[in-house]
């Protein structure tokens, strides 16, 4: 049986210094956005968006802000895939550049980096696994942080930290047609190292890389290492053998009690932004009357 929390996030941000929501919206009118990318080299896709993008699609992989899934309005972020050589993300960078087509933190910008692990105090998303995916059952849409390793010797290391529920004591198959709500922070769950940080190669020694963020913390402190959060990621794929679709939406990150959550929606049709004017001009006109 999988065991999720279903309310955290809202108890979450009761509990916060300082907790906002923002909406995030698609670049095109319903059905919304889709990019994909069927070459085996990563891509990626600005929408207008300052700090989101989609992001490391490849193999035929697809993601936008699309109405297939409404959570919370009329959209969410949509991904599907049909091979294992799929890959789709939806990444958030505080300054990001074009590194040949990809977008990665803006290197020149010692703004890109969103804050130091240590102060992480938020983290937590939605996701959706529609009932149709032929994926292996445990499958879903994951959330991952980039991160910086910075060495006693001023080298660095990049890669990612990542929740899946299946490394977190989660038995049997994901939900399924029902949206699913995971808060990292407050279950304490573990997260695995790409062996690209430093720490381990999980394809050789998986338990020696899937850690919580304190021992993560630890296990960098050990060696006089510091760890900082430059991205927030939300993806599906690679080696995902099969077809998948689903979504996730609700982002939330946050440092020192202060969090954002991120809700994405479909940019309304000319039509219904014209209604609301025609609306917000007859209450103005109503409330000039009535003085």
């Amino acid at each position: 049986m999988i065991r999720h929390t279903s309310l955290v996030i809202g108890l979450t941000a009761l509990i916060a210094v300082n907790a906002s929501a923002q909406t995030v919206f698609s670049q095109n009118n319903a059905p919304g956005d889709l990019f994909t990318n069927s070459s085996t080299t990563n891509q990626g896709q600005s929408f207008g968006h300052p700090n989101w993008v989609y992001n490391n699609t490849r193999g035929g992989g697809a993601v936008g802000i699309r109405n297939n899934y409404p959570r919370n309005g009329n959209g969410s972020v949509y991904f599907n895939s049909t091979s294992s050589s799929g890959k789709a993300d939806i990444e958030y960078f505080a300054d990001h550049v074009s590194v040949g087509g990809n977008f990665a933190p803006n290197p020149l910008n010692p703004n890109s980096i969103l804050g130091n692990l240590s102060q992480l105090t938020a983290l937590s998303y939605e996701w959706y696994r529609d009932g149709s995916s032929t994926v292996i059952n445990h499958l879903h849409p994951v959330l991952r942080l980039g991160i910086l390793r910075v060495n006693p010797d001023n080298s660095v290391n990049t890669g990612y930290l990542i929740f899946e529920g299946v490394y977190n004591g989660f038995t049997g198959a994901a939900p399924t047609n029902t949206w699913v709500a995971d808060d990292i922070i407050a279950s304490n769950y573990k997260l695995w190292a790409t062996a690209s940080l430093g720490f381990g190669d999980p394809n050789v020694n998986f338990n020696a890389v899937l850690k919580t963020i304190p021992d993560w913390l630890t296990a960098a402190n050990a060696v006089n290492a510091q760890l900082f959060v430059i991205s927030v990621n939300a993806g599906i794929g690679s080696g995902w053998n099969g077809q998948f679709e689903g979504a996730v939406d609700n982002i939330t990150f946050g440092f020192g009690g202060n969090s954002n959550t991120y809700n994405f929606e479909v940019v309304p049709e000319p039509a219904s932004l014209a209604a609301l004017g025609i609306g917000l001009a007859s209450l103005l006109g109503l409330r000039r009357r009535t003085r």
